[in-house]
Formats: structure tokens, sequence, C-alpha cells
């Protein structure tokens, strides 16, 4: 079933994407990678919100989501990101579906442990393809091509980038090439479940609400733009009693890092590269 998003609003994303108004979309493996592509390289990642003293839910509806994404660039979490695109897809008539996953990266899986991200999954004719335009600094700027009854391959996005799915008897995990080594980025379900985008708005309401501690939001403030040639990141870890923050870019296959001593310092770079204003240090936890 089709989603309700009006021709201007559809046009609104697109123009957003940095793609023609105009341009025809058709239900194929060529608009998935293109739309996947320039919404990943035109909005961007950040977990600010979740830090603030006085952080509280948003709307996940379309069109609240394409205003700040799309039209008042102030980039979103992963929610946003996968849900923008997800209703897109739906109207366009993707067979697309939500899935949930446990982020707990380079850890065993822990069932006490709220799923705390989600991504997609697209079916087109007898191809599998997996979709995470919202995963922070690890977001897939492809879609992957999945055979989940052969899982040995790994999936070479872009230098930095290299991914696989591998498994167990109970469970699938997402994994990040680091360092030559693989680490578990988040598990999810076998066989897979598909979740209802109210289940997936729950997920949301809870990340944001739990008293459990959870990494990307109480820890780890991170923001990530992606370009054409690679990616720009920043990273705080706001508990460290010594302040702590970096910014990372990715150029191809060289890696740059710059540190800062402040975090006026950190906000002035993100203003000057990413083009958003970050919130006071007063008014974040």
């Amino acid at each position: 079933m089709q989603s309700s998003i009006s021709q201007e609003d559809l046009k609104t994303y697109l123009i957003g994407i940095g793609l023609p108004a105009d341009i025809t979309l058709s239900v194929s493996v060529e608009t998935l990678y293109l739309l996947t592509n320039k919404q990943l390289i035109y909005t961007f990642y950040q977990n600010a919100d979740a830090h603030l003293k006085e952080s509280k839910p948003i709307s996940l509806e379309f069109v609240d989501i394409l205003q700040r994404l799309c039209v008042q660039k102030r980039g979103g979490l992963c929610y946003e990101h996968e849900l923008l695109l997800y209703y897109v897809l739906k109207h366009i008539g993707f067979n697309v579906e939500l899935i949930r996953c446990f982020v707990q990266e380079a850890g065993p899986y822990n069932p006490d442990y709220p799923t705390t991200h989600g991504f997609m999954h697209v079916k087109i004719q007898d191809e599998i393809f997996l979709i995470d335009i919202g995963f922070g600094v690890r977001s897939l700027r492809y879609p992957i091509k999945v055979d989940f009854q052969n899982l040995n391959n790994s999936h070479d996005l872009f230098p930095f980038e290299h991914f696989r799915i591998t498994e167990n008897e109970t469970l699938y995990q997402l994994q990040h090439l680091i360092d030559g080594k693989w680490v578990t980025c988040y598990h999810f379900f076998k066989p897979i479940r598909f979740q209802t985008l109210e289940e997936i708005k729950h997920d949301y309401y809870n990340f944001l609400t739990t008293k459990q501690f959870l990494v990307g939001r109480d820890n780890r403030f991170q923001i990530c733009k992606n370009t054409e040639s690679g990616k720009i990141q920043y990273f705080w870890f706001r508990l460290e009693q010594k302040f702590t923050a970096f910014k990372k870019i990715h150029n191809f296959d060289k890696s740059t890092k710059i540190e800062f001593a402040t975090y006026e310092e950190l906000k002035e770079d993100v203003r000057q590269e990413i083009g958003v204003i970050l919130p006071d240090r007063n008014l974040i936890r």
C-alpha cells in the first residue's frame, strides 16, 4: 500500500537530495541505488538532540522529517533518515519492510538491551537488498544485495567502508571491517522479523526516554556528513573527565584527524564545515 505523499512534498524531497523535481522514478534497482546514495550525501547524521537536558521525542511523520532533513538541513537521528527514505520507497511502490536491531558494538548479544536502531529490507523480484542510511558514522552509502543462503561475500562499498553479514543459530550480525578486524555493529533476529511502523516509532521513543545507559545517547556525541569522496565525522566523548573531541576526514583512502580543545572549538568547526549550529554547552547534559 502506498503512503500518501503529495507531489509537492515529493518534489521538495528530490530537490533536497540533489535530483531534478521532474525525474522519473520506477521500482528498479537503479532507482533504489540512486535515492539511497543521494539522500546519504545530501543529508547528514547528528545525535546532538539526544544529548540535550530537555530532550523530547519529535514527529516521525514524513512531512516533518522532510522539513528537518531536506529543507532546514539540520540533520537527524537514524530513525529520521531511515523513515524518510522508507516513506518515499513505499510511495513509489517498492516492497520495503522495516527491521529493528540491537546495537551492541563488538559485544555479545544481550536480550535485555533494547532495540535502538532500524534498517530496511527491500525485495525486487527474487533479490533482497538491505539499506541502512542512518547508522551514524557507519551508514551504508549503497544498498547491499544479500543472499541469506550464502553469506560468504563482503560488501566493499568504498575505502574504509567494508561490511558483511554473518550468522549463528538465532541471529544475524552486520559487521564492519575496522583496522583489519571484523567488528559487529548490531544483531537482528534469524529468521528475519519485520516490524510495523508503529513498532519502529516506539523504539525511537524508548531510545530517547529509557533510563538504561545507551552509548549513542548518553556518551558518544556524533555527527557524520558523507561526501562523494568519503565522509566527515565528529566525535565528542561527553563523559570523559578531560574534554575529548575530534574530527576525522576520510578522503578516498586517506584519513586525517583533528583534535579540539574545547566545545566552542568543536561547535565553530561544525558550523563552518557542516553549516549547522550546535546547541550551547549549558543546554547539554
